[in-house]
């Protein structure tokens, strides 16, 4: 009974939300990894900016509308066409309804949005074609270290087989990833095969939208400083003193898992970490050029993660 009322309650939610603008000027886009504290970043953005959350809406599983944009496909900046365009083109202008989708609704009700935040751990691999087809579209993209969502990931039991989907697409990996040893990795195992997924879609994110088209957030430094999500809120027009609530934990938290709002302590996955993980993140790291900005010690380099952005992926 009690699953019922929820997916009516979805459903009610969904119908009733007010949406009134249809363009993509009222857009905006948070982008990250799974696992990489979108979710909690999304709560805070659309409360502090009166936006309409969409939650997650390019699930192929969910709807058949986007069956064309399986998680995991790279689509070019300068392709004629994104799969599934007109499904997403609904999505970007607010027409787009789903009880999925609209689970968040509920954090600003009854209220007039003043955009939407579409928030999707999908977008690194074909967002960049968004950016250059709608350059009115805002968008930041979050990042985690890496080994943080490699515990998290291990933690929740998810499987690294879109990875081998990824390095099987000659676009990426023999077009815009060409300059990049990834098929020299050793992807064998679990551990290793997580990190490359990670970094193949924060490569991908940072040479299709990085640079200054897109602002960058840490989500481990924003743990510890809030200043951090200054330069989010300033991109999609949200004043830095609206932001509250900033100690609540996301919904998508897990007691078990490496979130670090579950015990308070911005570092505690690495309790979780074992020597060996720590050599198959190095050895992806080293690859991709982000070694100085993730350190083993679970740290972040800010200012060279931030030279590594604006450089939009290039060691």
């Amino acid at each position: 009974m009690a699953a019922v009322l929820t997916r009516a309650e979805r459903l009610a939610r969904s119908v009733a939300v007010w949406d009134p603008h249809r363009d993509t000027a009222h857009a905006c886009l948070l982008s990250g990894s799974g696992r990489s504290g979108t979710t909690w970043l999304m709560e805070a953005y659309a409360r502090a900016g009166r936006l309409r959350p969409i939650f997650e809406p390019f699930r192929p599983d969910l709807d058949a509308r986007f069956s064309d944009l399986r998680p995991g496909r790279y689509v070019p900046v300068d392709a004629p066409r994104l799969p599934s365009q007109e499904a997403v083109e609904d999505v970007l202008t607010g027409r787009y309804r789903h009880p999925w989708a609209d689970q968040e609704a509920s954090l600003n009700p009854l209220t007039r949005y003043r955009g939407r935040l579409i928030k999707e751990i999908r977008f690194p691999m074909w967002a960049g074609w968004v950016a250059h087809r709608h350059p009115d579209v805002r968008i930041v993209h979050v990042i985690r270290h890496p080994l943080a969502t490699l515990s998290s990931q291990s933690v929740l039991g998810w499987s690294p087989e879109r990875m081998d989907y990824m390095m099987a697409q000659p676009e990426l990996v023999d077009g815009l990833l060409s300059d990049l040893p990834l098929r020299e990795l050793a992807v064998a195992d679990d551990d290793t095969a997580l990190v490359t997924r990670w970094a193949l879609e924060n490569v991908t994110a940072a040479r299709t939208y990085g640079g200054d088209r897109t602002a960058l957030v840490s989500y481990d430094v924003a743990l510890e400083d809030r200043s951090e999500l200054a330069a989010g809120a300033e991109r999609f027009g949200i004043a830095d003193s609206a932001l509250t609530d900033l100690d609540k934990p996301s919904k998508m938290t897990h007691a078990k898992s490496s979130n670090a709002h579950a015990g308070k302590d911005p570092r505690a996955w690495m309790k979780r970490i074992s020597p060996e993980q720590q050599r198959s993140a190095a050895r992806v790291l080293e690859a991709v050029g982000l070694a100085q900005a993730f350190p083993a010690d679970g740290t972040v380099d800010r200012a060279a993660l931030q030279r590594w952005w604006d450089s939009c992926g290039r060691p």
